[in-house]
C-alpha cells in the first residue's frame, strides 16, 4: 500500500490530476477578471509582508518537526530533528498530491520505517499529531465562530453546510484516532479483520505467521500507548506546538491583506476567515482541495477586499500558504528519499 503511494506513476498521476484542477479552477474563478488587471495588483502590493507569510511557512513545517521530535523523544525513539524536518516535509507533500490527504501519513510512517523506526512507534507518533492537530483546528473555528459570528452571517448558505460538514468529517476522524491510540479491542479488531479477508482472497500465503508478528506487534503498541496516557503534560506540549502550528498558517492571510495597505479589518477577522476554510475544506476529498479552497476563499475574503483585488489576494494567498510549501515539500523528499535510499543500500551491502 505505501509503496503504491510513493511510485513514481502514481505521484504524476496525482501531480498531472491536481494541475488539471488547478487549470480549471483559474479558468472558472478568473474568467471575469482581466489578467492586466491582476498584474497591476499585484505590483502594487508590499513584499515585506508577503515574505513573512513564507516564513510563518517554514515555521509551520517546523512546529510538525518539534512534535515529532517531542513524541518520539519520550517514547524512547532516538530521531535527529533535520528527520523529523524531512518526515513532515514528506507527510506535506503526499498529503497535498492525494485525495482527502490520505498519502500523507503512509508515506511517512514508510520512510519511517527505512530510517529504522518501527512501526508501533511512528504510528502512534502520527496517530498523536493529527488527533490534536484536527481538535485545535475544530477548537479554532468554534472560538472564532463566537467571536466573529458576522464573518458566517454573511456567508453563501453553501459555505456554511460545507463547514458543518467539515466540522463532522474532523469530529469523526478525531474519534476514530482516539480510538486507534486508546482502545483495547480496535487495533486488534482490523488486525483480524483484515487478516480474514486476506486469507479469504488468498491474500496471504502464511497468514499463522503474519498473526503471530502482528500479535507482538500490538503488545509494542498497547506499550506505547500507555507511556502516551501515563505523560498528560506530553499532551499539552503537543497541543501547544499544534496551536502556534495553525495560528501561524491562518496569520498568512492577514500578512497577504496588509501587503495590499488595508487596515480597516483586524487580524483576528482574517484569521477567523481563514479558520472557517480550514474545516470548511475537509468535506472535499480532491488533492490539495484545489478549486474549493479558492471558490470557499472569494466567499469568505469578498467581504473583506474590493471586487477587483479580490482574485489577486486569494492567488498569493494560496501559493503561500499552499503551492509554494508544495514545491519546498518536493524538495525535501526528493533528498529525503535519496539520503533513506542510498543509506538503505549501503547496509544491503
Amino acid at each position: 500500500m505505501r509503496e503504491k503511494i510513493i511510485s513514481k506513476k502514481n505521484q504524476i498521476r496525482s501531480i498531472v490530476f491536481m494541475a488539471s484542477l488547478m487549470a480549471v479552477t483559474v479558468v472558472i474563478v478568473l474568467k471575469e477578471y482581466s489578467i492586466g488587471e491582476l498584474i497591476k495588483v499585484v505590483e502594487s502590493i508590499h513584499v515585506f509582508y508577503l515574505f513573512t507569510g513564507i516564513a510563518l511557512m517554514f515555521f509551520y513545517a517546523g512546529c510538525q518537526a518539534m512534535n515529532f521530535s517531542m513524541i518520539m523523544h519520550r517514547l524512547g525513539q532516538a530521531v535527529s530533528y533535520k528527520n523529523c524536518i524531512d518526515y513532515a516535509y514528506i507527510g506535506n507533500y503526499f498529503s497535498a498530491i492525494t485525495p482527502g490527504a490520505c498519502g500523507g501519513q503512509p508515506a511517512q510512517m514508510y520512510y519511517m520505517n527505512k530510517d529504522k523506526i518501527h512501526v508501533d512507534i511512528s504510528a502512534i507518533t502520527i496517530f498523536l499529531m493529527v488527533f490534536e492537530s484536527q481538535i485545535v483546528i475544530v477548537l479554532m473555528g468554534g472560538v472564532f465562530a463566537v467571536l466573529r459570528f458576522s464573518i458566517l452571517a454573511k456567508s453563501a448558505y453553501w459555505f456554511i453546510w460545507l463547514l458543518f460538514s467539515g466540522a463532522s468529517v474532523m469530529l469523526f476522524l478525531t474519534a476514530v484516532l482516539s480510538a486507534l491510540m486508546f482502545s483495547r479491542v480496535m487495533i486488534p479488531f482490523l488486525i483480524d479483520l483484515v487478516l480474514q479477508l486476506g486469507v479469504k482472497f488468498h491474500l496471504f500465503k502464511k497468514p499463522k505467521e503474519i498473526k503471530e508478528k502482528l500479535d507482538i506487534l500490538i503488545i509494542s503498541y498497547r506499550e506505547k500507548s500507555r507511556m502516551i496516557i501515563k505523560n498528560p503534560d506530553l499532551f499539552l506540549k503537543v497541543f501547544a506546538v499544534s496551536m502556534f502550528q495553525w495560528i501561524a498558517y491562518c496569520l498568512v492571510t492577514y500578512l497577504v491583506y496588509l501587503s495590499f495597505g488595508y487596515r480597516k479589518n483586524d487580524c483576528l477577522d482574517l484569521m477567523a476567515g481563514q479558520s472557517f476554510i480550514n474545516i470548511a475544506v475537509a468535506a472535499v476529498p480532491l488533492p490539495g482541495s484545489v478549486g474549493i479552497a479558492e471558490k470557499a476563499y472569494l466567499n469568505v475574503f469578498g467581504q473583506f477586499y474590493p471586487g477587483e483585488q479580490l482574485p489577486s489576494a486569494m492567488i498569493l494567498s494560496r501559493i503561500i500558504n499552499f503551492y509554494f510549501p508544495l514545491l519546498i515539500s518536493y524538495i525535501v523528499y526528493a533528498f529525503a528519499h535519496h539520503r533513506i535510499m542510498k543509506a538503505q543500500r549501503r547496509s544491503s551491502v
